[in-house]
């Protein structure tokens, strides 16, 4: 730890001056700080030559991209965590602080003789699980929960991240480095947000005792990974819907079946200092391993909620069903919804699947759309009815 240093600071430095003497961790209030301006007596500054030749292990949170790096880099944003293993950098990388609020229980997993990971569960976006926490419990429509959890959250992340399911796609690809030793480019992960979300969707969960979360789900075994971000629908009575808004939550499957979840408060300034420590301690005691780069996904089969609005109802269904039967899917259910709004002429319908792909569910979607125009798809959720 003595070589190590402070890139840069974040807004909040105050705060982080705070935490650390809270944590009776003085003595990183006087590792060397990159840069003279903006920086307070309580912090030792250097010039560029002078920071370099003293420190090896660089802590960086967010703001501007640097030219040089010193050989080990602990970080608290998770894109720039993301583009250094993507350039072969894991080993000299450390990102506990970017993962957000579950990094303990991973660590406690990944250091503890528990069974094999094989899958796991994670709502690790704090802000996205506040906003759709206030639509089921508060009966507001997204742009109020989203005012809503603004006003409530003191994140520093980037509002729009979190609602287009950026945020929990790139922790996801943490969390899978972590667990599985994995790494996959981001970009090949399906990632969906909750912008397009409507209350009626929303009402029709409740009703059947069921709730939506923006959840990321991994699975590794014999080599073949999956991995998706996108809102599920899954029973209320599940851990993942239970919890409370702005927490997070992970599940995690072992390989003999065991089930093992941890729930903590959503990300703060305060999980970002413990994951900093915590990487800090690592660093200047064990070297990390190379992770194993994932060229391809495999994909999850899973039933699906599709609600349509439907003209001509009777008719349209009948050519509705008929598509999905041409197309080996098995609608296992159908549900009218209690929509106030309904006339007899234009009727809201949810259909539950059987399991099946996306890339498949696309497919008889994609000829709903061009030969059937009194049937219109308003949403689609993957449904979590399984571990």
């Amino acid at each position: 730890m003595k070589n190590a240093g402070f890139l840069n600071l974040p807004s909040w430095k105050e705060h982080l001056q705070e935490i650390l003497i809270k944590m009776g961790r003085e003595d990183l209030l006087k590792l060397p700080l990159l840069g003279r301006e903006n920086a307070d007596n309580i912090w030792s500054a250097f010039d560029n030559d002078d920071f370099f030749s003293l420190v090896q292990t660089g802590i960086f949170f967010s703001g501007r991209p640097l030219s040089t790096f010193p050989q080990k880099i602990i970080t608290s944003n998770a894109s720039f965590a993301l583009e250094r293993l993507k350039n072969n950098l894991s080993k000299e990388t450390y990102f506990s602080a970017a993962i957000g609020g579950t990094f303990p229980f991973i660590k406690i997993q990944s250091d503890c003789s528990i069974s094999k990971p094989v899958k796991f569960y994670v709502q690790n976006d704090a802000f996205s699980g506040l906003v759709l926490s206030t639509m089921e419990k508060e009966n507001k429509n997204f742009n109020e929960a989203v005012c809503d959890a603004k006003w409530q959250e003191d994140s520093d992340d980037n509002s729009n991240f979190s609602l287009h399911g950026i945020s929990c796609r790139n922790r996801l690809v943490l969390q899978i480095a972590e667990i599985f030793g994995c790494f996959i480019n981001p970009d090949n992960i399906l990632c969906r947000g909750i912008t397009k979300l409507e209350t009626t969707d929303v009402s029709i969960a409740k009703e059947l005792g069921m709730s939506i979360r923006l959840i990321g789900v991994s699975e590794y075994r014999n080599n073949s990974l999956k991995a998706i971000a996108e809102p599920c629908i899954m029973p209320d009575r599940y851990f993942l819907a239970q919890a409370r808004g702005g927490s997070e939550i992970i599940y995690l499957k072992t390989e003999e079946n065991q089930a093992h979840v941890y729930a903590c408060p959503g990300s703060s300034h305060e999980s970002i200092v413990r994951g900093i420590v915590n990487d800090l301690d690592l660093s200047s005691c064990c070297e990390k391993q190379e992770l194993k780069n994932i060229q391809t996904l495999e994909d999850f089969e899973n039933k699906f909620y599709l609600r349509f609005n439907l003209i001509n109802l009777t008719n349209t269904l009948a050519e509705l069903l008929n598509i999905f039967s041409h197309s080996d899917i098995e609608i296992e259910k159908i549900y009218q919804p209690n929509v106030s709004h309904e006339t007899t002429d234009n009727q809201q319908l949810v259909l539950f699947t059987n399991e099946i792909s996306r890339p498949k569910l696309n497919i008889a979607l994609d000829k709903i759309s061009k030969n059937l125009k009194l049937a219109s798809l308003k949403a689609d959720f993957r449904i979590i009815d399984r571990g």
